[in-house]
């Protein structure tokens, strides 16, 4: 090779050296390093910017330039600057990546650079000709710190980038609650303990949310927040839940020793500590997320915002990438501890439908639900999906809400009994959820174990037949605040659809997400071969990639005022407020 080259395109890996993965197909992208970055390599440096990355067999190039994009970091790249081990016929650190890449955007490969976490990767790229960088992982003083500018606030969330650093460890977190559940679901049913999951559970609840997360929060959010005007009564209850934390760890840690000696006593204890946790951190994410965080925001400039995300990161538990790892092995376990995937076996389906159901609300996941079948009949498997009008007395043609009258394909007999029972919305869900014959099929099914699901406002039948409990739900935003108002455990933000695989109650958000809510909800119960065809059948996967196989559809934006005038409007209509008792 002759004298150097001036350099004209920088390619950088994606997992661990522009952030981390936190799920299948989901980067987080380092904060605020990246974009910075990003940024001044394109900007002030004046290169072409690209990506060279691994992808695994069953993660196309699409995909996995949809996680990019996801990640807000598509912009900054060349238009041919995502490059994949599929498109290029080799793995780095084979030289032939790096050739195919520079020959990608026209140059030769001393014209450009590699930037990654990986050694034998930066190896890989100086073979090819290339200049290379071997980049810190997690980032460290490789950038100074600069004033971070705030993103717009609303009122649960104040835009400040230590809020939302610390909102992204709460889901991290929401793992944590789920497995425990999960946990305390096998120890009811009566299954031997899943030691090898309770012992992975006890470690990650110790070292990384007491170690490092209560840590973070207890000597620099709080200490910092309240130096900058915070008032420390606001944030009383955060140590109180972390000393109450700390008491419930502790009582997993020795009765899960006492099971391992043999002692069965100890499973019951281990169990309500598991309840305990569930409960309380559940509310503590969401009083955090929703209050101390923002009001904390609101006391920062861009300066003090800037200081405490880079004080945050020294008591940080440096690479996140093992924790994670160590994770969703915790969660694998829980699904090989089942025997599977953990999934309902589901064969019949029942859509109701009723005077003024929604066409959309009804009548779109029925199709999805009927074309599902489609799928698992050329897998020899067997789906039947039915809909259905609550008794054999009610007209056989239901008029839904804008006067579409549908033939049903029968109605519920006493006898019947659905794997899957979809309960849709509409503007006659007030008047449904005040039908005893309808709530008692919703009771029945939900107390059998079978899976209730629903859309929209349809939340307000299976909330009148008191089947919700504690359960993480969501719905559209016209009967959002009665639900709130009355006790349900309402996601805030609100998402697209609430969910899981090994769940019984899935609910959804309004109109938007009718559809991808369905093809998440077919995702989830029926695995993830079927619902990636469905979803690209439908476009649903080329919209929201990986999402459709998560328990959480997307979250939505927050306008308050708008949705109070639209609750005032409609609320009393689609969620009626309970009838006083009668005098006795």
């Amino acid at each position: 090779m002759g004298p150097i080259d001036v350099i004209k395109a920088i390619f950088f890996d994606a997992k661990d050296t522009l952030g981390y993965v936190d799920r299948p197909g989901h980067l987080v992208t380092y904060k605020p390093s990246t974009e910075t970055l990003l940024e001044t390599v394109g900007g002030t440096i004046g290169c072409r910017i690209g990506i060279i990355t691994n992808l695994p067999g069953n993660v196309d190039s699409a995909a996995g330039l949809k996680m990019i994009t996801d990640a807000r970091i598509a912009r900054f790249l060349d238009p041919a600057g995502f490059v994949t081990n599929h498109d290029a016929g080799a793995d780095k650190p084979a030289p032939e990546i790096y050739r195919f890449a520079a020959a990608k955007l026209g140059l030769a490969p001393e014209q450009c650079m590699f930037v990654g976490e990986n050694f034998l990767e930066v190896l890989g790229a100086r073979a090819a000709g290339m200049q290379a960088e071997l980049k810190p992982c997690p980032p460290g003083r490789e950038f100074l710190t600069k004033d971070i500018a705030a993103r717009p606030s609303t009122d649960k969330d104040s835009g400040r980038l230590s809020e939302q650093i610390m909102e992204e460890d709460h889901l991290i977190g929401r793992r944590l609650v789920m497995a425990s559940a999960a946990i305390s679901k096998k120890i009811a049913a009566g299954e031997a303990p899943p030691l090898r999951a309770m012992g992975l559970l006890v470690f990650l609840l110790h070292e990384f949310i007491d170690r490092y997360h209560h840590t973070v929060e207890e000597r620099v959010l709080l200490p910092l927040a309240f130096a900058n005007g915070f008032p420390q009564a606001d944030a009383a209850y955060v140590y109180a839940d972390h000393d109450a934390g700390r008491k419930l760890f502790a009582t997993m840690r020795d009765t899960l020793e006492r099971i391992r000696a043999g002692d069965t006593a100890a499973i019951p204890l281990f169990r309500e500590a598991l309840d305990a946790f569930v409960v309380l951190y559940r509310e503590h994410a969401r009083r955090e997320n929703d209050e101390t965080l923002p009001g904390i925001g609101a006391h920062l400039n861009g300066h003090s915002d800037a200081l405490l995300v880079e004080l945050m990161e020294r008591f940080g538990p440096g690479d996140l990438g093992p924790w994670l790892m160590l994770i969703a092995d915790l969660e694998q376990e829980l699904q090989a501890s089942t025997g599977g995937n953990g999934m309902p076996d589901i064969k019949t389906v029942a859509v109701m439908a009723y005077h003024r159901c929604g066409e959309q609300d009804t009548l779109v996941p029925y199709e999805i639900l009927k074309h599902a079948a489609m799928v698992l009949a050329e897998q020899g498997k067997q789906l039947r999906v039915r809909l259905l009008r609550v008794a054999a007395s009610d007209p056989e043609v239901v008029e839904m809400q804008m006067g579409t009258r549908v033939f049903t394909d029968g109605a519920v007999e006493p006898e019947d009994m659905f794997d899957l029972l979809f309960v849709p919305g509409g503007l006659g869900s007030g008047e449904a959820s005040k039908d005893e014959r309808l709530r008692a099929i919703v009771r029945k099914h939900h107390d059998a174990g079978k899976v209730v699901a629903t859309n929209c406002s349809g939340i307000s039948i299976l909330h009148r037949a008191e089947i919700l409990g504690d359960t993480p739900v969501t719905s559209a935003a016209t009967v959002a605040r009665r639900l709130k108002e009355e006790g349900a455990n309402l996601l805030q933000p609100r998402t697209m659809w609430a969910g899981q695989a090994d769940g019984k109650i899935w609910t959804s958000a309004g109109g938007s997400g009718v559809h991808g809510s369905t093809i998440a909800m077919i995702a989830n119960y029926f695995g993830r071969e079927v619902g990636q065809y469905l979803g690209m059948g439908w476009d649903t996967y080329p919209a929201l990639g990986e999402q459709i196989f998560e328990e959480r559809g997307p979250q939505y934006l927050s306008f308050p005022a708008l949705e109070a005038g639209i609750q005032d409007a409609l609320e009393d209509m689609l969620l009626p407020r309970r009838a006083p008792a009668m005098a006795s």
